[in-house]
C-alpha cells in the first residue's frame, strides 16, 4: 500500500474518526449536569418538552435534586460540583412561584465529595443523608436552621464505600438502600439493602440476599422510593450506555427480611434531539417534579 492510500485508510477508521469528531466537539461544547422542573408529576408520562431547565454558572454543574416544600416555597437541595475543586457540595436553590431561582445557598461542604442529599423527616426533625462514599461512612446530618444549617448527627454505617443512600419506611420498618463499591462490584452496579426499626440506628442489619441487585443497568439508586397506588416504585440509574444514561422505575414486588425482588416498570430516556444525553435522578412532591440531565452547552 502506498503512503497516500495508507494515510486515508487511517482516517477512515471508525474509532479514529469518532475521536476527531469528539475533539472538535469538545472545543465548542461541554456537557454539564443541570436541573429540570415540571408540573407533571406522573412518572409514566414524563416528556422533555414539559421541563423547564435551571442552568448553573459555567464553572460548576448541578445534579441529584431533592425537593422540600415549606409554606408554598420550594427548596431544591442539590449536588453542586465545582470544576475548580473537583468536589461536590450540597447547596439549596430557593424558587419563587414562577419556578425562578431567588437564592442559592451552600448548606454543607467538606474536604471530601458530597452529593445526593437524601432528606427525610423523623419525629418532626429534618435529617439529610448526603452521599459520602469517599469518606467511607454513611453520614447523617440534622437540620438546626432550615434550610441552611445542618450539623453532623452520627454515622449510620461505618467503614463502607456507600453511594446514593436511600431510606424507605413501610409498616414501621426502615429500609436502607445503597450502592456499595468493593470486591464484589463497582459504584455503578451493586445494590445492597439493610433494615432497622429506627432510621437513626447504628445497627443496620444486612439483608441475607445482598447484593439484592447486581446489574449496571438498574442497581444504583436514582431518587426517593415512593408508592404508586399500591405499588412501591424504586427509581434507579441505568449506566449500561454511559454513566447515568437513563432513569429506570422498578416495581418492588417482594420486600421482606428474607427476600427481595423487583421488576422494571418503565424507563425514561435522554433526548439527544433536545440536547440531553443522560438523566439519572427523579424526585417529586404533589406539585412539582425534578430531574437532572447532562446537557450539551456552548462554551462561548
Amino acid at each position: 500500500m502506498n503512503m497516500r492510500s495508507n494515510f486515508f485508510s487511517k482516517f477512515s477508521q471508525p474509532n479514529l474518526l469518532r475521536r476527531i469528531i469528539k475533539k472538535i466537539d469538545s472545543f465548542f461544547y461541554y456537557y454539564p449536569w443541570i436541573i429540570l422542573l415540571s408540573k407533571n408529576s406522573d412518572y409514566k408520562k414524563l416528556d422533555w418538552q414539559d421541563f423547564k431547565p435551571l442552568l448553573p454558572p459555567k464553572d460548576r454543574f448541578w445534579a441529584d435534586p431533592f425537593i422540600w416544600e415549606v409554606d408554598g416555597t420550594y427548596y431544591i437541595f442539590i449536588e453542586e460540583y465545582l470544576y475548580s475543586t473537583e468536589l461536590g457540595r450540597i447547596s439549596c436553590l430557593t424558587l419563587d412561584q414562577n419556578l425562578n431561582i431567588v437564592s442559592n445557598q451552600v448548606v454543607l461542604e467538606k474536604d471530601y465529595h458530597l452529593s445526593y442529599p437524601f432528606i427525610f423527616e423523623h419525629n418532626k426533625i429534618l435529617y439529610m443523608i448526603p452521599e459520602t462514599g469517599e469518606n467511607k461512612d454513611v453520614e447523617v446530618y440534622r437540620c438546626v436552621s432550615f434550610p441552611h444549617e445542618w450539623v453532623f448527627e452520627k454515622n449510620l454505617i461505618k467503614n463502607v464505600e456507600a453511594y446514593d443512600t436511600t431510606l424507605f419506611n413501610v409498616n414501621g420498618k426502615w429500609w436502607l438502600f445503597a450502592n456499595l463499591a468493593g470486591e464484589d462490584g463497582s459504584t455503578w452496579d451493586t445494590l445492597n439493602l439493610y433494615y432497622s426499626d429506627d432510621p437513626l440506628s447504628e445497627n443496620w442489619i444486612p439483608h441475607p440476599l445482598n447484593p439484592i441487585v447486581q446489574d449496571v443497568s438498574s442497581a444504583r439508586p436514582g431518587g426517593r422510593i415512593f408508592f404508586d397506588g399500591k405499588n412501591i416504585i424504586r427509581p434507579s440509574q441505568n449506566s449500561s450506555v454511559r454513566y447515568g444514561y437513563s432513569t429506570k422505575f422498578n416495581r418492588i414486588t417482594t420486600l421482606s427480611t428474607e427476600d427481595y425482588a423487583e421488576i422494571c416498570e418503565i424507563e425514561f430516556l435522554p433526548s439527544s434531539m433536545k440536547g440531553y444525553f443522560a438523566t439519572h435522578t427523579y424526585n417529586f412532591n404533589e406539585n412539582l417534579t425534578l430531574i437532572d440531565a447532562k446537557k450539551r452547552r456552548w462554551k462561548f
